[in-house]
């Protein structure tokens, strides 16, 4: 595989299904559809070279293009629920490398349901994997909040009649807020050297370099919920 190195480009994931709001990726958060929010930090990113978005729907494409970014058709097996990431970044990898015979050294994966990713977090993860040559990937993380640490959490048995900590020895080690290991989620931007996604099938190859967010920039919008509350952080100047 031919490799462009040093350049980076970004990967949209946008189809027009979704089973818990139809067509989440259209729908408008203070007039303006949500895919449009990460269309525009990423070509706010000096780091990102290139924008492809990978959809099935037509009204996402135009905005898309719109926009001065690349559609790449996604076909209908690659579009059901249980589909990975990593699958579609697969395809347009493999269509990229077929139509033009060389494909960038770094792939970013951007979900649009992840609206408060900013244009400096999206550049502070890429460049960190470009100054990094032994690292295979690069992510942005946050903090668990104390309430929902993994010595906080609980599983319930016998059809609810019970209930107890998941991880019990683990929580007696560390039973206060400042005894407790400091734990990180996931901050919903991944990058990836294009060698790890292909050879490994991975997003997440080690090394992996980690960059600590603000915890409201993780926020994943899911069900109609989140889309209001979405709303009112903008509205209200909270983001």
């Amino acid at each position: 595989m031919k490799i462009h190195k040093n350049v980076a480009w970004g990967i949209i994931t946008a189809r027009g299904g979704s089973k818990s709001i139809p067509l989440k990726n259209l729908v408008s958060i203070c007039r303006k559809p949500l895919v449009e929010y990460t269309l525009d930090a990423a070509k706010k990113a000096s780091s990102v070279d290139r924008i492809i978005c990978s959809t099935d729907h037509s009204e996402i494409a135009d905005i898309v293009k719109s926009h001065g970014a690349e559609i790449i058709d996604r076909p209908s097996h690659l579009c059901g629920d249980l589909v990975s990431s990593i699958d579609i970044m697969l395809h347009v990898v493999e269509a990229i490398e077929k139509k033009e015979g060389a494909v960038a050294e770094i792939f970013i994966l951007f979900q649009p349901t992840s609206i408060f990713v900013t244009s400096e977090q999206i550049d502070l993860t890429v460049n960190a994997l470009i100054d990094n040559p032994l690292a295979n990937s690069s992510q942005t993380v946050v903090k668990v909040p104390h309430q929902f640490h993994a010595h906080n959490q609980r599983v319930m048995y016998d059809n609810g009649s019970d209930i107890a900590f998941v991880f019990q020895d683990e929580r007696e080690k560390g039973y206060n807020k400042q005894t407790k290991p400091v734990y990180y989620t996931y901050g919903n931007l991944i990058v990836t050297r294009t060698r790890s996604l292909v050879e490994k099938g991975t997003l997440f190859g080690r090394p992996s370099i980690p960059i600590v967010i603000p915890l409201y920039c993780a926020y994943d919008l899911d069900g109609y919920e989140d889309i209001e509350l979405a709303e009112l952080m903008i509205k209200n100047k909270l983001v």
